[in-house]
């Protein structure tokens, strides 16, 4: 038999379809056939008309806007930024530069300058940031105002630089890790919290009987600090320890399994150091994980850590970011071929570390 014998059987089993459709339709209505809306194609085009025209001058303001070349025209879709919503980001040091991430760019730039002039030209059009944008930063030594300046590229990531008080630019410029969060201006803001003593302005004193007394306490705070470091370090061996009593499910996982810990020092209600140990599989394929907060006198805190996809954190910096008087985290945060930098918020409380916000994410496929 060949197929074209099979075609009016086959159009003939599509029409009897149609006819079964058509009486259940009917039969449904109670006999009658239904009535048709009173919404004429016409209206519906001209309603959908309104919505995007309304949606459209919702996201750009059509008066302002800039008229994009066809270079940057065509690299606009490779530009994906964060939420117009989005009030609370994440701002770290690369290459000697404050940097704020503000969204993800799909397109490498790097070798090809027509490719970046048009990246220029796109990205202060598209952009929910606009440059000149004001931020307040919350960072380790407190707070500062801040500017978006101008965009960049970094590790696939669009961000602008920050610029603010000669004090900030030189902590830039230091050697130390300097994670921070950054608020828009235009959000309000309540008051800080009294911070702790790690976090007191040093007053210097220049009397010879000052100089002594600075000199004495600095004495002190080494044998605290050298105490205070043994329970750290006898807490870290302790989780290690129990750590190492589960294995990983693959043998090949098991012959790749190593430790890692990481501890800052911080405000923490009555402790003042957060501590991870972990340990780790196949690129964080496997992961088992213990955060705790280790008072002076050895008393330890666990906090359970909620930050969506990731698995490992390394801690990287202690700061205020909602200022409710109680340091939250910086990490740099992994799982299975990608990263990024969060910045968990302390609750002690619940003991809990949540994620309050994330910046810098990477992949690699």
């Amino acid at each position: 038999m060949k197929l074209s014998d099979c075609a009016p059987a086959r159009h003939l089993f599509t029409a009897a379809l149609v006819a079964v459709a058509v009486a259940v339709t009917v039969t449904a209505c109670g006999g009658k056939s239904p009535v048709p809306a009173k919404s004429t194609a016409a209206d519906s085009v001209a309603r959908q008309a309104a919505d995007s025209a309304a949606a459209m001058a919702a996201v750009r303001d059509t008066a302002t806007a800039r008229r994009l070349s066809p270079a940057a025209d065509s690299a606009a879709p490779y530009l994906v930024f964060i939420p117009r919503e989005e009030r609370v980001l994440v701002a770290a040091v690369r290459n000697k530069q404050l940097l704020l991430d503000v969204g993800r760019m799909d397109l490498d730039v790097r070798k090809d300058s027509a490719r970046l002039r048009a990246f220029n030209e796109a990205a202060p059009v598209l952009s929910p940031v606009p440059p000149g944008s004001a931020f307040r930063l919350h960072w380790a030594q407190g707070e500062a105002d801040v500017v978006a300046d101008s965009f960049a590229v970094y590790n696939g990531r669009i961000v602008m630089r920050l610029f603010g008080s000669p004090a900030l630019d030189s902590a830039v410029r230091g050697k130390g890790t300097l994670v921070a969060l950054a608020i828009r201006a235009d959000t309000p803001l309540g008051p800080m919290a009294t911070a702790c003593e790690l976090r007191a302005p040093v007053v210097a004193d220049t009397t010879p009987e000052g100089r002594a007394a600075l000199k004495a306490q600095a004495r002190e705070r080494a044998v605290a600090d050298s105490a205070y470091d043994a329970r750290v370090k006898a807490v870290r061996d302790s989780i290690e320890t129990e750590l190492r009593l589960e294995h990983p499910p693959y043998e090949r996982l098991q012959r790749r399994t190593k430790s890692a810990s990481s501890q800052v020092r911080g405000c923490f209600g009555a402790a003042r150091r957060a501590l991870v140990v972990s340990l780790r599989a196949g690129d964080a394929e496997w992961v088992r994980e213990r955060m705790v907060l280790v008072a002076p006198n050895g008393a330890v805190t666990p906090l359970r850590v909620s930050d969506l996809r990731f698995r490992a954190h390394d801690l990287l910096v202690a700061f205020d970011a909602d200022g409710d008087g109680v340091d939250d985290l910086a990490t740099r945060a992994t799982t299975e071929r990608a990263g990024g930098t969060t910045v968990l918020r302390v609750d002690l409380g619940n003991k809990r570390a949540e994620r309050l916000a994330g910046g810098f994410a990477w992949e690699v496929f």
